[in-house]
């Protein structure tokens, strides 16, 4: 019988090692027995972290990307973009230790590859790095990727490990939120890409990535069931969800 990848069943684990790969982004790793039989299936699965909260509240949750997963070591990297002190997962962060702990629950979705596919598009701003460097990861030598992905600046760029062919355009957003100014947007419509037999990605902020598909379908004649995508947050506004 198949695991429910739905199941409110927590797993607890503990804070082995954090470290920041970027000004903008910490790695933290955890450990925990329960891991051993996490039931990761594909790249680029999410779960809910339980977070816990001061004088003994419940905890908050939030959605993260599994980043990397080891089930034989019992461990698995996550990516927290660091947005300030501020809400329970920037509160958790910013003073988290090794030792600390924190609960996890069933991994969903994550992205489907098709063993024909020949190219894959993955479009994205700072928070959905996590995912499409796992995704970039999984795919075969075989594969052609093209990559745009939109960070704060140069120093928020990160050196990803692929077997594949991988085209990785960044933009800086400077002032403004990665996602926000436009520019994966205008990337995308002036990139020459070959949509046959390729799959597209597409995550971040809500209003980009509806214009992205919308390009897509509409002015690329993609199909539908050739992208994924996910609004992961939506500019000024607290708790977006799809």
């Amino acid at each position: 019988m198949k695991p429910n990848l739905h199941s409110r069943t927590l797993t607890p684990v503990r804070v082995s090692e954090i470290y920041d790969i970027t000004p903008t982004m910490r790695r933290i790793t955890v450990t925990g027995e329960g891991l051993r039989e996490f039931p990761v299936q594909k790249p680029a699965q999410w779960m809910k972290v339980f977070f816990p909260s001061p004088d003994n509240r419940p905890p908050s949750t939030r959605a993260y990307t599994i980043r990397q997963f080891c089930p034989s070591d019992a461990r698995m990297e996550i990516d927290l973009v660091l947005h300030g002190d501020t809400g329970p997962a920037g509160y958790w962060a910013a003073r988290a230790q090794v030792g600390s702990t924190l609960q996890l629950s069933m991994p969903r979705a994550g992205a489907d590859i098709n063993a024909a596919t020949k190219r894959f598009v993955l479009v994205g701003d700072h928070t959905a790095l996590p995912a499409m460097s796992a995704i970039v990861a999984a795919l075969p030598e075989r594969v052609q990727i093209d990559m745009f992905a939109e960070v704060p600046d140069e120093r928020d760029e990160q050196e990803l490990v692929t077997a594949a062919q991988l085209n990785l355009r960044w933009t800086h957003a400077g002032q403004k939120t990665p996602g926000t100014t436009g520019q994966l947007e205008t990337q995308l419509q002036q990139a020459s890409i070959d949509i046959a037999d390729c799959q597209f990605w597409v995550a971040g902020e809500s209003t980009m990535v509806k214009n992205v598909v919308a390009h897509l379908c509409n002015e690329r004649l993609v199909p539908k069931s050739a992208i994924q995508s996910a609004g992961y947050w939506k500019l000024g506004v607290k708790g977006h969800k799809e």
